[in-house]
């Protein structure tokens, strides 16, 4: 079977062959693994109406039962003001329900609309998994989760490590 470009990218019998050049940065490299997986399940998601991103909010949300605005936030490591626009979009489809817990705080939790919608998409979910699992290996695939993790501390981190003229303190 010849070589086809699809987004850009060298496929021959379903195997991605593009090699990322050496000179990709970790930030370079992470969003291209990150849009790849998205596609991937926004793909597998299609029939239920959902992306990728929205899934995991419900998912989070579903898990919670309830949860803070800024606690959902921290839990994906992301802006307050990103959460804001999904958790509207959310309410907007009439998925998530908004009340203000202590000190103000913007709690949310599943409709029975929410819980349905996340109900109907799991098992596509699962499939999406499924087929990342069978291409990355059981190896892999099990390191991917402790990877993220400490790839993500360590942003976190860094974004609040000591700086001198702009840039880190070398470390004694």
């Amino acid at each position: 079977m010849p070589p086809v470009s699809y987004r850009g990218i060298c496929i021959e019998k379903k195997v991605m062959l593009s090699i990322p050049p050496v000179s990709l940065s970790a930030c370079a490299s992470l969003r291209r693994a990150n849009r790849a997986v998205c596609h991937l399940y926004d793909l597998v998601l299609a029939p239920t109406g959902l992306k990728s991103t929205q899934y995991i909010i419900l998912q989070a949300i579903g898990d919670a039962g309830e949860i803070a605005h800024c606690d959902l936030a921290r839990t994906f490591a992301a802006s307050e003001e990103t959460f804001s626009r999904r958790l509207a979009s959310a309410r907007e489809s009439g998925w998530v329900r908004m009340k203000l817990g202590e000190r103000s705080r913007r709690v949310y939790c599943l409709t029975e609309r929410g819980q349905k919608t996340l109900e109907i998409a799991q098992p596509y979910w699962e499939r999406a998994e499924d087929r990342m699992k069978r291409e990355l290996g059981d190896s892999d695939w099990l390191q991917l989760g402790s990877f993220s993790e400490r790839v993500t501390r360590a942003a976190i981190r860094a974004e609040h490590a000591p700086t001198r003229n702009g840039r880190p303190r070398p470390v004694a």
